[in-house]
């Protein structure tokens, strides 16, 4: 089933909060929001909760509230997937008298004014919007301007020519690929451009740097640095404005494309006092070994060093 965007209603924003005071539940939702730049890293909440190895229940995280312990499952079903997460931030903001567990994995810094009501509570790790070619591409020497990746990515700019870049014969019309699920043509809002592909790109979840690391020069791969990376022996990542991002200047942030992936909730988080305890629950699950062993495989650029060594615990029996 396609995931929609949808708002986060007024019910949605009190049924956990108000389940998990009351009594003790088996399950209750955790409102997670996940751009689409950052959902191949962070995943449709597979992150944020754990099956038993028989596959027959979720293994809930014990949140203690009141005095007493609760059973609070932090479930997939309530994660919004969003090209933007602007309208789901002012959302939180203008609701902030109704707090609830809830939080944004953001892509990009907060302003200043929304630092006023909203904070990091967790810096995850680094990407950057990347075009990435075949090994030896004559993009690879020569580069393009941020217009002209900005003008390939929305499909304005259809020939290697018109960028400025001379490749061989029968290689010029360029081949676009963007990267995201393929679901209705919808694709990562990569260099600005808007998340529906155009006509004649086809959407793939690599944005293409298989077909570029088999040598074709046409492919022009719109992509994530957390996946070219793997590919640097048979791809390059085009220097677009005279910089090609390298692992040191995006987790410095250094590189003008690079992003900071970061988990963003209200300063105040009460009352109730649930909402503080089931968001400090869910804030060491995700500086935990299951989250940093998932953010690890999925390719996610640390924020600081290497990802530590992690022995992933075997989630205990459900209830």
């Amino acid at each position: 089933m396609p995931r929609t965007p949808i708002l986060l209603t007024l019910a949605a924003l009190l049924v956990a909060p108000a389940a998990a005071t009351a009594q003790p539940v088996e399950s209750a939702f955790y409102n997670s929001v996940i751009p689409l730049r950052v959902d191949h890293l962070v995943g449709f909440t597979p992150t944020t909760f754990a099956i038993h190895p028989r596959g027959r229940r979720v293994v809930p995280i014990m949140v203690r509230v009141g005095g007493r312990t609760y059973r609070y499952v932090f479930d997939s079903a309530s994660a919004v997937v969003g090209p933007s997460a602007g309208i789901y931030l002012r959302n939180m903001v203008r609701l902030r008298r109704y707090p609830s567990p809830q939080g944004v994995f953001l892509d990009r810094r907060l302003t200043a004014a929304e630092r006023r009501h909203l904070e990091v509570r967790a810096d995850l790790g680094r990407d950057a919007d990347v075009l990435a070619v075949a090994a030896g591409h004559p993009a690879c020497a020569s580069g393009v301007s941020r217009a002209v990746a900005r003008g390939i990515a929305a499909g304005r700019i259809r020939a290697w020519s018109a960028a400025g870049v001379a490749v061989p014969a029968g290689a010029d019309a360029i081949a676009l690929r963007r990267a995201g699920d393929g679901i209705e043509r919808s694709s990562e809002p990569r260099f600005g451009a808007p998340t529906r592909a155009p006509a004649g790109a086809r959407v793939v979840r690599d944005g293409g740097l298989s077909e570029a690391a088999s040598g074709d020069l046409a492919v022009a791969a719109v992509t994530s640095w957390s996946r070219a990376r793997a590919y640097a022996s048979t791809t390059c990542a085009v220097p677009v404005g005279g910089s090609a991002p390298t692992d040191a200047t995006v987790r410095a942030l250094a590189h003008p494309d690079a992003y900071p992936i970061t988990f963003v909730t209200l300063r105040r988080l009460g009352p109730p006092r649930g909402v503080r305890s089931i968001t400090a629950a869910f804030l060491t699950y995700l500086n935990g070994p299951l989250a940093t062993a998932s953010f690890r495989t999925r390719g996610m650029l640390p924020a600081t060093g290497d990802w530590p060594p992690v022995a992933v615990p075997t989630p205990p029996p459900g209830p």
